[in-house]
């Protein structure tokens, strides 16, 4: 196509001639920087914007204008920076040859007072038998600035995200480490009183009233009660602050050893005991261990009303993480009071009903969120509860055991 040629364009059913002014004034109203090249890159028609982009970057008629050779401009530099020349005429080359259907490319164009980011698209067309092609170069700064401001908004919240997750590590840290040094020290005074305490009621049993004896019975009972937290908040530390031996933990065996050990607590009991297959999980076995005998020390002492009581494990495989539960039939819990169940010392049940401070779904709760898990609950008065543990699932997938424990 000649410079001075007379455009023909096809309508349905019949081709019309346009004037090449109103070809060239159409070309003018796109804002785009455009040219149209024909088989051998030489440039046939230029839009406004395009002469005006080659005369802001010092160009002129002769390196960028009609009759110029774009494949040559782009790999002698030109006005395209020295990486991105050679790409483009590449580019260029091959979709004139038609060994690709187009081209497109992304590049910094910079000037001293102003960042610019262009867009160059490489499209083909048949004319007279050949094949030309139009190449447009798009202004894409004002999204590319968009997405540096993105970037940078990303990466500083990225950091504060990372600052304020290490300082809260090392809060709970210090936090642990203040509990398991209070819980210790706290434990030696105590003793002290129980022990004393004890001394003195047996010294003195002939010399005390019966209200007496009440009165020091029930300071040696909250005595007990303070030392069994004290334990249990060291335990809790121990748990908080023991490094983690991580490996492929079969969780069908980490449950029958802590059934096993539950074994003195099941004394006298008839309780039907069901165990699904469970699968292998990423963990400590011992503090898995600590966790599932927690559990089942709940269901015990929950059923205890029973006389033939229900306790059932097992699990379900969700897409992202391995759900096992522990299920019971005891005395449940109200569903109101859901969120007080994994708090230290939070109890739902008074102590005349059920033994215990408090504190073992506490280190259920911890031991699990070390493994990058959750938990939660479900229950009824009067119709048991249910405890999930949530565990990731391992980068390689496992299957649950093939046989069940019982």
């Amino acid at each position: 196509m000649a410079h001075e040629d007379v455009p023909q364009v096809a309508t349905q059913g019949s081709t019309i001639s346009l004037p090449i002014t109103a070809v060239q004034s159409a070309l003018d109203a796109l804002g785009d920087i455009l040219a149209v090249v024909d088989p051998q890159g030489q440039i046939v028609a230029v839009n406004q914007a395009w002469r005006s982009f080659t005369a802001e970057n010092g160009g002129d008629e002769q390196t960028g204008g009609l009759g110029t050779n774009y494949l040559r401009a782009c790999e002698g530099l030109g006005d395209l920076p020295a990486d991105e020349g050679p790409t483009v005429a590449l580019g260029l080359r091959r979709v004139l040859a038609g060994a690709q259907p187009d081209f497109e490319m992304e590049y910094p164009c910079h000037s001293p007072t102003q960042e610019r980011w262009f867009k160059v698209h490489v499209n083909p067309f048949p004319h007279g038998g050949e094949r030309y092609a139009v190449i447009l170069h798009e202004d894409i700064t004002e999204r590319r600035h968009t997405e540096i401001r993105q970037s940078d908004l990303d990466s500083e919240v990225a950091q504060k995200v990372h600052s304020r997750t290490l300082e809260l590590r090392t809060e709970r840290d210090e936090l642990n480490a203040f509990i398991g040094s209070v819980s210790h020290d706290l434990r030696t005074p105590v003793r002290h009183v129980r022990s004393f305490l004890e001394l003195f009621q047996r010294n003195a049993r002939d010399r005390l009233s019966a209200d007496d004896q009440r009165l020091l019975d029930v300071i040696g009972g909250a005595a007990g009660r303070l030392d069994s937290m004290i334990e249990e908040l060291l335990g809790l530390a121990r748990v908080s602050q023991s490094s983690m031996t991580l490996q492929p933990v079969n969780l069908a065996q980490v449950v029958l050893r802590a059934w096993t050990h539950m074994a003195p607590e099941t004394q006298g009991r008839e309780i039907e005991w069901v165990a699904h297959d469970l699968p292998v999980v990423h963990g400590d076995p011992d503090l898995l261990r600590l966790a599932f005998e927690n559990l089942l020390n709940n269901a015990i002492k929950y059923t205890s009303g029973r006389e033939q009581a229900r306790i059932e494990v097992g699990a379900r495989n969700d897409p992202h993480e391995w759900v096992v539960f522990v299920q019971d039939d005891g005395v449940g819990f109200d569903p109101r009071h859901t969120g007080r169940l994994f708090g230290t010392f939070q109890r739902l049940h008074s102590e005349r009903e059920f033994a215990g401070v408090g504190m073992g779904l506490a280190n259920v709760k911890r031991i699990v969120e070390r493994h990058g898990g959750r938990v939660w609950a479900e229950g009824r008065p009067g119709s048991g509860a249910t405890f999930f543990l949530a565990f990731p699932r391992p980068a390689a997938e496992s299957r649950p055991a093939d046989t069940a424990l019982f």
